[in-house]
């Protein structure tokens, strides 16, 4: 669902700033490539029947999604790719926001 706002949004801003456009492409990839990861290695744990396994899981995700979003900024910050920083980091901070509004609205559905 977030990559597909991301496409509404991204498209125009790259045809008219170019510049804007790419900082946000990666803005919301920072955020959300991380997101994807920590999903995919969490989702895995179910039920309750091995509750220091279960955490550990959720600890091992938790750290792999950290780490990746640490890498990934040491990527876009050390890339010869010309980005504008408010724009990145304005990016970044609204697809946290909107992961959080997402996921509490998936959980008051349940």
């Amino acid at each position: 669902m977030l990559w597909l706002a991301l496409c509404v949004i991204s498209g125009p801003v790259l045809y008219w700033q170019p510049l804007w456009g790419i900082s946000i492409l990666w803005g919301f990839s920072v955020c959300l490539v991380p997101a994807m990861v920590f999903a995919r290695l969490a989702g895995q744990i179910r039920g309750a029947t091995a509750v220091r396994q279960s955490v550990s899981r959720f600890y091992r995700a938790e750290s792999a999604k950290l780490l990746l979003t640490a890498v990934l900024f040491a990527v876009v910050f050390t890339r010869d790719v010309r980005i504008s920083l408010p724009v990145f980091l304005c990016a970044f901070v609204t697809a946290q926001i909107a992961q959080m509004i997402v996921t509490a609205a998936v959980l008051n559905r349940r």
